[in-house]
């Protein structure tokens, strides 16, 4: 299934990609995210409660961040299996500072879903996909604003 999806957030760019790079603040931005610690260079083991459509598991695996741009672009790999299936994924990110003090940012990417997660259907996947990423957005907003009015 491909990702594809831009937001505004209320910071510079650098800002914006401290955020979106540093472990303690992705754990805290990540919906569902119970554990993320790093397990070597740019890589981190996750643990991520992740549940559609009444069906709900446990997700143990990796994100990794490659071909880091700073504060312009990266690209964030996720695995991760559980007793319902699995996931994988790749997504783009590109960061663009589009007026004073806020950041666009794109991403584009594609995830694939095995197990009893794939049986509830690409639509209800992709919706709940969009919403997850809004979420985690929101959360990033937040804290971005949170740390600059500090």
């Amino acid at each position: 299934m491909k990702i594809k999806a831009d937001y505004t957030v209320s910071a510079h760019r650098e800002k914006v990609w401290e955020h979106l790079t540093d472990a303690d603040l992705l754990s805290q931005s990540i919906p569902g995210c119970e554990e993320l610690k790093a397990a070597g260079n740019d890589t981190y083991e996750a643990t991520i409660k992740v549940g559609v459509a009444g069906i709900k598991g446990t997700y143990k695996g990796t994100v990794t961040l490659e071909n880091m741009q700073p504060p312009s672009a990266y690209r964030l790999i996720v695995e991760g299996k559980s007793t319902i299936g699995f996931l994988k994924g790749a997504c783009d990110f590109r960061l663009e500072e589009v007026n004073s003090g806020e950041t666009k940012v794109e991403l584009a990417g594609e995830l694939t879903v095995g197990g009893k997660l794939a049986r509830v259907g690409q639509r209800i996947i992709g919706s709940a996909a969009k919403m997850t990423i809004g979420q985690f957005f929101k959360q990033i907003n937040k804290l971005v604003t949170t740390d600059t009015d500090s």
